[in-house]
């Protein structure tokens, strides 16, 4: 992976959800939601043994008819029966006649936009969990969607594994009881790493602090490899005027490859980051359209990794990458929102430490220019009492 890889609405209880015994063949369900329409279709019951359902039904939402057609061939492999519909008005009914495990759905759809359904989902039924894809939207709109409620967001063009993955595991978070509690600790871990940054905060140690603030930088990595639960977190900043990434602060990476890693801005993972400003996940490397034909470097132990932009007054400075989740699995939106969240506040730190420099500069050019005034009024007043010595010895002539 190299350097540039990323040093690199009817009633709730109209809709109770059959609960079989492993084996059985109760019909439960899950709905996939991306389009303009809405609709269903049946499909033939598939034996799903050991699960606590037959089978889960899941609506697809979409306008593009190939896609939803590609998807329910995906989702009838991997044991589900699966509902479509082309509108909104086709998915509300799907959901008003037969049981939904969980709801898919694009948030670019021609009558009713995805993020105006699905806090109306979220209300309607709350214990369906909803997953939002799409090919168009930005990373800003996956977390507002998940603001909103949605378990999961992904991007189009899917890789129908990861769909697999997030759509098991928003059905045994809704069979759970909700949020997970790895979730929760990864919760109380981010509120301490709160309270322990502004603890670094002393207003009898602010001067220093705002000259060097090598300590808040490496400190945040540490919290970001904790809370996050990775083995590796770089800084890179742009060095000017060669444009080149380098790594300026780490936690996990061997000392020689954090001297000498650079990475033109542009190319590479970090670069490509840097170079447009967009933040970038990758659930799966070796499936990524664009970047999947690079060997991973055996420092990575997965192929999922985060990298997000450093930026101030607009201008993209530098990149912050997160590799090698402690547990295998693989990053996803809730984690990136997290990552970002870190890498606001650094920067912070690197827009408060230039507005430092610009100050410092400005009092040493005020005490400068103080000084050859003091400088030059000496002078005059030396100028002055000779002349006056002149004018009196010309009097006394």
């Amino acid at each position: 992976m190299g350097a540039c890889a990323a040093v690199a609405a009817a009633p709730l209880d109209a809709f109770e959800q059959p609960q079989g015994k492993a084996g059985s063949s109760v019909t439960c369900g899950v709905a996939i939601a991306d389009g303009a329409g809405w609709g269903w279709r049946d499909t033939v019951p598939v034996f799903h043994p050991g699960v606590g359902c037959a089978m889960d039904t899941i609506l697809v939402v979409d306008d593009d008819k190939l896609f939803l057609t590609l998807v329910r061939e995906e989702l009838k492999k991997a044991g589900f029966d699966v509902a479509v519909a082309e509108t909104a008005p086709q998915a509300k009914e799907v959901l008003a006649k037969r049981p939904i495990r969980a709801i898919i759905m694009d948030v670019v759809m021609p009558d009713t936009g995805g993020l105006e359904l699905l806090p109306q989902f979220r209300k309607a039924y709350p214990n369906i969990p909803v997953i939002v894809v799409s090919g168009r939207a930005s990373f800003l709109t996956g977390v507002q969607a998940m603001r909103q409620g949605a378990v999961d967001f992904l991007r189009k063009p899917l890789n129908f594994e990861e769909v697999i993955r997030s759509v098991n595991g928003a059905i045994r978070a809704s069979r759970e009881g909700g949020v997970q509690p790895s979730r929760l600790a990864q919760l109380a871990r981010l509120q301490g790493s709160a309270l322990e940054l502004a603890n670094m905060i002393r207003w009898d140690t602010l001067g220093e602090f705002l000259k060097d603030n090598a300590a808040l930088f490496q400190k945040v990595i540490d919290l970001v490899a904790s809370v996050l639960e990775v083995e590796i977190v770089s800084l890179m900043l742009v060095k000017e005027p060669e444009g080149l990434l380098r790594v300026v602060h780490a936690k996990g990476l061997d000392p020689e490859i954090q001297q000498h890693a650079a990475c033109p801005v542009g190319e590479g993972i970090a670069g490509w980051v840097a170079q447009t400003g967009e933040p970038l996940l990758i659930r799966d490397l070796a499936q990524d359209p664009t970047f999947g034909k690079r060997e991973r470097n055996p420092r990575y132990r997965t192929d999922s990794l985060m990298s997000v932009p450093l930026k101030v007054n607009g201008k993209t400075v530098g990149v912050m990458n997160a590799n090698n989740k402690l547990t295998g699995e693989a990053f996803d939106e809730y984690d990136l929102a997290l990552f970002t969240t870190f890498t606001c506040i650094v920067s912070l730190g690197l827009a408060t430490a230039q507005l430092f420099e610009q100050l410092t500069a400005s009092v040493d050019e005020l005490a400068a220019t103080n000084a050859r005034l003091a400088r030059t009024n000496v002078e005059l007043e030396t100028r002055v009492r000779e002349l006056q010595a002149l004018k009196g010895e010309g009097f006394r002539g």
